[in-house]
């Protein structure tokens, strides 16, 4: 029976989770700003208007675009592109279990380093930006709802354009992009520890053998007898 490292595979499911977790982060976000006509609903500015409308005045649109860019390029594209490499190397490692002990290490630690407090600093953007137009609705000095999910699908008014228009389901979309945006921060922290982990062994094991070095490419190992 063909053996596979466990580490190796735990990994590959991270990066694919994550990669399904991206589609939560940007998809909702971006048809919350669709539903309002392109505005940014994160850190926007709320006062009522009347018994029935309040004024709106949307952010800037890089609050929004930032965190959907995050959640498109690096929970999906770099995720995606790392869980295929990394099946890659459980195939490979069906005929040689050593190439997990061989492939590149240092390289992805310091990627998935940065990649963690990029995605550290867009969950921030995004909780602290929900809070700010939730306590603006129901902590306020109006207060005018009891509470932050009892806005959706009110009548607004821009206090830019003056058109009359409603906020949607921002509550929901929003709190679910907040949710998949830290789970994704947990999840490529997780992929860092991993990384030290892996690489910390593996420096025990050259230490003990003459195995080849973590910065060796898996295309050009070949399987061993």
């Amino acid at each position: 029976m063909a053996v596979f490292d466990v580490q190796l595979f735990v990994n590959t499911l991270l990066y694919f989770f994550i990669f399904v977790c991206g589609f939560a982060i940007s998809i909702p976000l971006g048809v919350t700003g669709i539903e309002n006509s392109g505005g940014c609903l994160l850190y926007a500015t709320l006062n009522p208007y009347n018994s029935t409308y309040y004024t709106l005045l949307y952010s800037k649109k890089s609050n929004c675009d930032f965190p959907i860019y995050i959640g498109v390029f690096v929970c999906i594209f770099y995720a995606l592109g790392m869980g295929i490499y990394n099946t890659y190397a459980i195939y490979k490692s069906q005929k040689d279990p050593s190439i997990a002990s061989q492939m590149w290490v240092m390289p992805f630690i310091m990627i998935n380093s940065l990649v963690t407090a990029v995605m550290f600093v867009a969950s921030c953007m995004v909780s602290v930006g929900f809070k700010d137009i939730c306590d603006s609705l129901t902590n306020g000095k109006y207060k005018y709802y009891p509470s932050c999910v009892k806005a959706e699908n009110q009548k607004l008014v821009d206090q830019t354009t003056k058109k009359i228009s409603s906020t949607g389901h921002f509550y929901t979309f929003i709190n679910v992009t907040q949710t998949a945006s830290w789970i994704c921060t947990l999840g490529w922290l997780a992929l860092v520890i991993s990384g030290i982990v892996r690489f910390a062994l593996n420096r025990r094991l050259r230490t003990q053998t003459s195995a080849p070095s973590d910065m060796t490419n898996i295309a050009s190992i070949e399987p061993t007898a």
